[in-house]
């Protein structure tokens, strides 16, 4: 049985093995939401993505750090989004030339996706694209 919550929040260790055990845990999250298939898999591609962006380079090698994820559930008349942010404490670096794909990636996942990074560390701000309003309390 999933539980429905319509919020998230976790903090885990910047380490590629906990991006994929946290990915299971936000897909639990989305099915609890009764969020749409194809929608689900974009969404779990973009934040997985943007966690997997601190794992990769907000952390100088070998220096512990850790990915903040907090998500909500956003009603519209007759629609619904997911606000999600991805925050590390880590240093923000530019992506090499060349590189850059998972923020394209992102961006073709979500609506919108918002970066901020400041002295206290880097956070993204991803907004699903709309679906319809759904589950059992809903509607």
């Amino acid at each position: 049985m999933v539980v429905r919550t319509d919020s998230y929040s976790i903090q885990f260790p910047a380490e590629p093995v906990q991006v994929a055990l946290f990915r299971h845990g936000l897909d639990r999250w989305l099915q609890g939401l009764e969020w749409p298939d194809e929608d689900r898999v974009d969404a779990l591609l973009a934040i997985s993505e943007a966690c997997t962006n601190v794992v990769r380079h907000a952390y100088p090698v070998g220096a512990p750090g850790d990915v903040e994820v907090t998500g909500r559930l956003v009603l519209e008349p007759e629609r619904r989004r997911l606000a999600i942010m991805v925050r590390d404490r880590g240093t923000w670096r530019p992506a090499p030339e060349g590189r850059g794909l998972g923020l394209r990636t992102m961006r073709a996942c979500m609506d919108r996706v918002v970066i901020r990074h400041d002295g206290d560390g880097t956070a993204v701000t991803l907004i699903s694209n709309a679906v319809p309003v759904g589950g059992p309390d809903e509607g």
